[in-house]
């Protein structure tokens, strides 16, 4: 009987086409069985975590946040045989095989279990959209030849725009083209809107969602259709604020402030006391100098935002922006050097590190205030 004696794995993280796969893998693993286990176990996740760094503008054109992974497993299995004299001799057999996938910075939560399925058609977790009036919309999903989305509809009173996935040159919401198997021509495709020949490697930009669609439906490759409300608001009081973060599905999602928002602004400072003592001619010394030096002076632009009333499916949105490792906001003085039509996006912190989660059963109205601080300090410190 054949028994699982060690394997060797060799992954592949990269960018770029799909087919071009480096050489040297980035990894080398090799593991041996012991005897009390029955399978060998290799955990990838943290390695090819630290390939995937999320670069981001605010032009979703530009988005980069997966990567290509490529790994290949080599078994060797252990037998034990008898000779024809009798003599027991071990054999030694394995096999290979390997796979692509792609890869991004997404998690399950502890109570998925282990090696968590996100999910393969709506990479968001509200079940209501909420967004500014007027505004452009960046709608998350996933499609590929096997499962995910194949079509998707807008309306406003009546159908709008229709998506269909099939076809030779399609208009879908994606973040990139991305063949997973090149002699299938498999496609995985998220985050932007953009047209693509399902042969070619090449996007070229197109139009966004519907600016005043109140609401979508989509369609799974399993024929479930599902529909999403977008609820458009406008409050008059206050400017409104649109930040991005990575979800928990790894792609670019956006949330809105609506209401209001408190900027402050804190300092740090290091100093020592030095003489103010003048002996170059007698003993004196200048009412005017300082006597602080400072080694260190920074500071930080803090801000608090509240959302507005919202939806209370938001509350999953919120839990995820908490902890999410990439935030930004959207500087509305500053154009995307890419994209005349967007403002720029700066990195922030989540300075919030608690807050409650309301429903509408416990408060009627589900609305919420987190504080943020600039990630960058405010006094130029790039060296």
């Amino acid at each position: 009987m054949k028994v699982l004696n060690k394997a060797e794995l060799k992954l592949w993280v990269y960018g770029g086409d799909i087919q071009n796969t480096p050489t040297e893998p980035s990894y080398i693993l090799t593991k041996t069985k012991l005897s009390s286990e029955t399978t060998i176990v290799f955990e990838i996740a943290e390695l090819i975590k630290d390939y995937i760094e999320v670069k981001f503008d605010g032009d979703y054109n530009t988005l980069i946040q997966s990567k290509w992974v490529k790994w290949t497993v080599k078994r060797t299995y252990k037998e034990t045989a008898t000779d024809t004299h009798g003599n027991e001799f071990t054999n030694l057999t394995s096999n290979t095989y390997s796979q692509h996938a792609i890869a991004f910075r997404g998690y399950g939560e502890n109570s998925d279990g282990i090696n968590p399925e996100l999910s393969k058609t709506l990479l968001m977790s509200n079940r209501v959209i909420n967004n500014r009036c007027g505004d452009s919309l960046t709608i998350p999903f996933y499609n590929d030849n096997n499962e995910g989305v194949v079509e998707i509809d807008y309306y406003r009173d009546g159908l709008v725009e229709g998506v269909d996935y099939f076809g030779s040159a399609d208009i879908f919401t994606i973040a990139q083209s991305l063949r997973i198997n090149p002699a299938l021509d498999d496609i995985i495709t998220i985050d932007k809107t953009a047209n693509t020949a399902l042969s070619s490697d090449n996007t070229v930009g197109s139009s966004e969602t519907p600016i005043f669609a109140t609401e979508f439906s989509y369609l799974r490759r399993d024929g479930e259709r599902k529909s999403i409300p977008i609820d458009c608001i406008e409050e008059c009081d206050y400017p409104h604020h649109k930040v991005s973060f990575i979800n928990k599905f790894g792609v670019m999602q956006d949330i809105w402030f609506f209401a209001k928002r408190v900027d402050s602004m804190s300092s740090k400072r290091e100093n020592y006391k030095t003489t103010k003592l003048d002996i170059t001619n007698g003993i004196n010394y200048n009412k005017s100098a300082h006597q602080n030096v400072y080694l260190e002076n920074q500071g930080k632009e803090k801000f608090s935002m509240s959302t507005g009333f919202i939806h209370e499916s938001y509350n999953e949105v919120i839990k995820q922006l908490l902890v999410s490792e990439y935030v930004y906001m959207y500087d509305k003085n500053s154009i995307n050097p890419t994209n005349g039509l967007a403002f720029l996006a700066v990195p922030v912190t989540v300075a919030s590190s608690e807050v409650s989660l309301k429903t509408r059963l416990n408060d009627k109205l589900v609305e919420y205030t987190l504080d943020f601080q600039a990630d960058s300090d405010f006094i130029q410190s790039v060296r």
